[in-house]
């Protein structure tokens, strides 16, 4: 397993949480994106309030206008989980682990999401952390480009975007 990849994993599932607190994803999306991820981790459904409002908390805290704000809350939120990151070497390389082995969803899921996003923004910063800038979409994403200036979540909402201006410029 790369630890990028399961760092980038904890991020892209704070960003799915946040969108659908903010009611840019539903429950249902927020479950095919997260696939892998849930059903790794024990996902059996019926923590749809649970995901709600975690998601909820992660994008008012995202939304916070001011960068100290922001860090008080996140650091906030991440002091009010119930389970603590910890070290471990089980498989000869150090990395965290956010909740001991057979802990409930509901117990790892929030730790591992927060921590997530508490390692991103204090690797990173918070200014690649953004809306898509399509109409109707929302989605909270981090910009991993070269120069920082993606402005949507994925390409369909670029596209979708370019076609409705193109269009546009066609009719006037």
């Amino acid at each position: 397993m790369s630890y990028a990849d399961y760092d980038r994993n904890t991020l892209s599932l704070a960003l799915d949480l946040a969108s659908l607190g903010a009611g840019a994803l539903s429950h249902e999306e927020l479950v095919r994106q997260q696939r892998d991820m849930f059903a790794e981790h024990g996902y059996r459904g019926g923590e749809e309030a649970m995901l709600a409002a975690l998601g909820g908390r992660i994008a008012a805290v995202l939304g916070e206008p001011d960068d100290g704000e922001f860090l008080d809350a996140l650091a906030a939120l991440l002091q009010e989980q119930a389970c603590k990151p910890y070290l471990t070497r089980h498989d000869g390389v150090p990395h965290l682990h956010f909740a001991p082995d057979g802990a409930p969803f509901a117990d790892w899921v929030p730790t591992m999401t927060v921590a997530g996003l508490v390692q991103y923004v204090c690797r990173n910063g918070r200014s690649r952390l953004r809306r898509c800038a399509a109409a109707g979409c929302g989605r909270w994403f981090a910009d991993t480009s070269r120069n920082s200036s993606r402005r949507y979540c994925e390409h369909a909402c670029a596209s979708r975007t370019t076609v409705a201006a193109f269009r546009a410029r066609q009719q006037g």
